[in-house]
């Protein structure tokens, strides 16, 4: 009786190992059909939205569009065209700050369509009807991409130099939000900084300028104001014909946080700022970062190298960088905060109109610069 019930034991522990083990192949199973169904659903994604929406042939489009440029989104690559059924065309008889005299003018109703890369079809897409008529001058690019990170943000400027800005998001091209609008910009260049920010720069009252920094918030599709410096008559001017004539150039922006860490990087002759420690080759620098902005000798007969969100001093013998220095700008903060955070300089005195106050590293040495208002306008990091 007893062998009976133990054969009987073993017959059933057998049958519930094959229940489990049909039970765990069934979950394996419906996993691998989760996953297919999953890739499946990915693989369907479309790049371009095409219910509803007229569509063109791309060569023909090539032909006729007025603007047409690559862009990338969601990890497609497109061709956007920007066409006008009832283009026309004119001469300009009177000057203005948009247009001169003679120059071509293209007038219409502009639509943008969106095709994937190497596609014979492409679709309307209905974020410019809005607009209205729109004229566009032969003498200036005013649509085109700008590259942020794996996406493109499409600026089109009006011919009052309104700059909008839109984004490809599942297949469409969408207009960008903005939390603060955008003055008119000056010409109808707008710069991508970093892969990061947008910039524009602005004329007020005729005579004082504001250099703007956007970010782009890809989740919300919005625009938000990063940071904003006016800079006033000819000083301003001057910045921008640099900022407009050199592609690598761009206004220096909020975006180094001061701490109390400075001082003991500084202690091993790392700057704020840059990756490149005191004592680097500069060869290596230029090297590694070829967009400079300028080099030369300064007006103490020292050799530099100046990219717009730092300058690099170095040894004219031996091209080792002993000095570097970086604008106000990129922190915007006064003398005050800074002696809140650091202490009382082992140096301070009057320099031009403002302060100089200066904090020792060892072998290192914090050099800041203000202006009459206490503003820092420059700070340095040098080898004693």
């Amino acid at each position: 009786m007893k062998n009976y019930i133990y054969i009987l034991s073993l017959l059933m522990l057998a049958g519930m190992a094959a229940c489990s083990q049909k039970l765990d192949t069934t979950i394996k199973i419906e996993n691998i059909d989760i996953k297919k169904g999953n890739q499946q659903s990915s693989d369907k994604k479309l790049a371009v939205l095409t219910e509803g929406k007229e569509k063109k042939e791309t060569i023909w489009l090539k032909e006729k569009a007025l603007y047409q440029f690559e862009a990338v989104a969601d990890e497609f690559e497109y061709t956007v065209f920007i066409f006008a059924d009832d283009e026309k065309s004119r001469l300009n008889e009177a000057p203005s700050d948009s247009a001169n005299k003679g120059e071509q003018l293209y007038t219409g109703h502009y639509s943008m369509y969106l095709a994937e890369k190497d596609s014979t079809v492409a679709y309307k897409q209905g974020v410019l009807e809005q607009k209205g008529e729109l004229t566009f001058s032969s003498s200036a690019v005013q649509a085109y991409p700008l590259i942020l990170g794996e996406n493109t943000i499409i600026a089109v400027i009006d011919s009052e130099s309104h700059p909008k800005f839109y984004f490809i998001n599942d297949g469409e091209i969408k207009e960008v939000q903005q939390n603060e609008s955008i003055l008119p910009i000056v010409g109808t260049k707008v710069k991508a900084i970093n892969q990061k920010f947008i910039q524009t720069a602005h004329l007020v009252d005729g005579e004082d300028w504001i250099y703007t920094t956007w970010g782009f918030d890809k989740e919300s599709m919005i625009l938000f104001k990063h940071d904003e410096t006016l800079v006033e008559g000819q000083e301003g001017e001057k910045w921008y014909k640099l900022w407009s004539e050199k592609s690598e150039y761009f206004f220096p922006f909020l975006n180094i946080e001061l701490t109390s860490e400075v001082l003991e990087k500084a202690k091993q002759g790392i700057p704020l700022g840059s990756p490149y420690p005191i004592g680097t080759s500069i060869s290596n620098i230029k090297k590694s970062d070829p967009h400079y902005f300028d080099e030369g000798i300064d007006v103490d007969g020292i050799p530099y190298v100046l990219y717009p969100e730092i300058t690099y001093y170095f040894e004219e013998a031996t091209g080792i960088v002993n000095a570097v220095s970086i604008p106000g700008e990129r922190l915007k903060t006064t003398l005050t905060n800074v002696k809140k955070m650091f202490g009382t300089p082992d140096q301070e005195m009057k320099k031009n109109e403002g302060e100089l106050a200066v904090y020792l590293a060892e072998n290192y040495s914090i050099e800041i610069l203000t202006d009459k208002d206490g503003k820092v306008e420059r700070m340095y990091l040098r080898k004693k």
